[in-house]
């Protein structure tokens, strides 16, 4: 049920989320489903209205650092700096977890993912419950996340209350960065990047090294695949034509699942070869393509098409475009490059 924000529908959002049901709000990334930390069976239903793994942990939504520190038992030099930097905003801290976050939030890890979300709406909603919301995005698990409220209302339809705004700001999921005293651990890359980071620490005095290997599980959206639209996404060099990848494709096309492990995504394909096909063109600028990438993956799947495919083009380098390129990889069903 989509309602524009106002303070009826924030308040009985507020009361929905009191009585445990969840909420779908806007943030500046994608649309989150939240549901209170406080409320199990509302963290219970999040997993069942998206049919999530309980092993994928969720991040937690605060209104500012006083709100984030209640549910974190440590809070290092780095987290001040990072915080002072970049919240609200795209950026995902993991601490060790105070005893008000449960293991079913964390899927039994020590550390909890906070962020502050730089969206009205969102913050609006976070002060009304006055407690931290859990959120991870608002579609069925491995699903192209949505970036419109209308995305989701095509995910749940009517059995999710909807606050309907802009979102989308940014684009995709928020960086994620594991914090252990000053050692950190990039989990999951986002628009803020790791030379950001640096700078901002640099800038506030603070030292702090990296730890290069994430262990898979702790952050979310770490499996092989993940972002997937509904019909096959094929990841292609820039100069292939449309003839070679429709050539290429079909030699290796039992290779495109069906449907994949874990997630309840069933790709549409041709009983015979493929033979209609279309491209996903982003902008050259990433944090552009970075706001584009969902809508587009979700329209182009809607379009009537057998296939998508996307150019990896030599000039797609940095940090964002790496971002961006890491959703790709997890939305695509095969590889030619």
């Amino acid at each position: 049920m989509p309602l524009t924000p106002s303070p009826e529908s924030l308040s009985a959002a507020a009361q929905l989320l009191e009585r445990g049901d969840v909420v779908a709000m806007p943030t500046e990334t994608v649309y989150g489903l939240a549901a209170r930390i406080d409320r199990e069976d509302g963290l219970k239903r999040i997993f069942a209205v998206k049919e999530r793994p309980f092993f994928d942990p969720l991040i937690v939504h605060v209104d500012g650092v006083k709100m984030a520190r209640t549910c974190a038992r440590e809070w290092p030099p780095t987290a001040d700096a990072l915080t002072a930097a970049f919240w609200p905003g795209p950026l995902t801290i993991v601490l060790p977890k105070s005893e008000l976050v449960s293991d079913l939030i964390t899927s039994g890890l020590d550390g909890v993912g906070l962020r502050s979300p730089d969206h009205p709406v969102a913050r609006q909603l976070i002060q009304l419950a006055q407690v931290p919301l859990a959120a991870p995005s608002a579609n069925r698990f491995g699903h192209t996340s949505p970036s419109t409220w209308q995305h989701v209302q095509d995910e749940f339809g009517e059995a999710v209350y909807i606050l309907k705004a802009d979102s989308g700001r940014v684009g995709i999921e928020s960086t994620v960065l594991k914090m252990d005293g000053d050692e950190l651990t990039l989990l999951r890359p986002g628009m803020v990047s790791r030379g950001q980071i640096d700078a901002a620490l640099a800038q506030a005095g603070v030292k702090a090294r990296w730890r290069e290997a994430a262990i898979r599980g702790e952050a979310p959206g770490q499996m092989k695949h993940h972002y997937m639209p509904r019909i096959p996404l094929v990841l292609v060099p820039a100069e292939m034509t449309e003839s070679e990848i429709l050539a290429r494709v079909n030699t290796r096309r039992d290779e495109i699942p069906h449907q994949l492990e874990g997630v309840d995504l069933r790709l549409e394909r041709p009983t015979g070869a493929y033979h209609e096909l279309r491209e996903l063109r982003l902008p050259d600028d990433a944090e552009l393509a970075a706001r584009r990438l969902y809508a587009d993956l979700r329209a182009l799947a809607e379009s009537g098409t057998e296939l998508l495919y996307f150019r990896c083009k030599d000039g797609q380098t940095g940090e964002h475009w790496a971002a961006v390129l890491e959703r790709l990889t997890k939305a695509a069903s095969l590889s030619l490059l």
